[in-house]
């Protein structure tokens, strides 16, 4: 069990510190703008328009990712799913945290499409303000959307000794 534990351990810490980035470059963002008089390259929008936009997306994405997760982390799913570093000879235990690890990977790309995107616009808009709530939309989408990983890697390993 210290083996799953460890796993648990891991992709929880992935789990914040990739949600963690755009609060980081939201930090950098403002430091350029702030102490390296960082001006915006192109005003694609009226800085209202852009923010009301913004707002809507990363609202959007906190309404739909529970749903979301657990579609894309049902057990079932993750089982039925191909993982490239699986093997057959692979304990259950093992297939389980490599299949849940490349399902949470998926998940978290879905989830980042929207920060990333307010990242970029907050860039080239010089938008300090946006940056910065972005990086704490992500914080609170990291809480709201992380699923259990040690009730997820032992639901799987059932479920693939079930199929297998």
């Amino acid at each position: 069990m210290s083996a799953s534990s460890s796993a648990v351990q891991r992709l929880n810490m992935f789990w914040f510190l990739v949600l963690s980035a755009p609060m980081l470059i939201g930090i950098a963002i403002a430091g350029l703008v702030w102490f390296g008089n960082y001006t915006a390259s192109v005003d694609l929008l009226p800085q209202e328009t852009l923010r009301m936009g913004a707002m809507g997306a990363m609202g959007l994405m906190l309404v739909v990712a529970r749903p979301l997760r657990n579609v894309l982390l049902s057990p079932s799913a993750i089982a039925s799913r191909q993982a490239q570093t699986v093997t057959p000879a692979d304990s259950s235990d093992d297939q389980a945290v490599a299949k849940v690890q490349a399902s949470m990977f998926m998940l978290l790309g879905i989830l980042d499409a929207v920060s990333m995107g307010v990242i970029a616009l907050s860039l080239m808009q010089a938008d300090v303000l946006l940056a910065l709530l972005n990086g704490v939309y992500t914080l609170v989408l990291a809480v709201i959307a992380r699923p259990d990983f040690a009730a997820l890697v032992d639901a799987t390993r059932k479920q693939l000794i079930h199929n297998g």
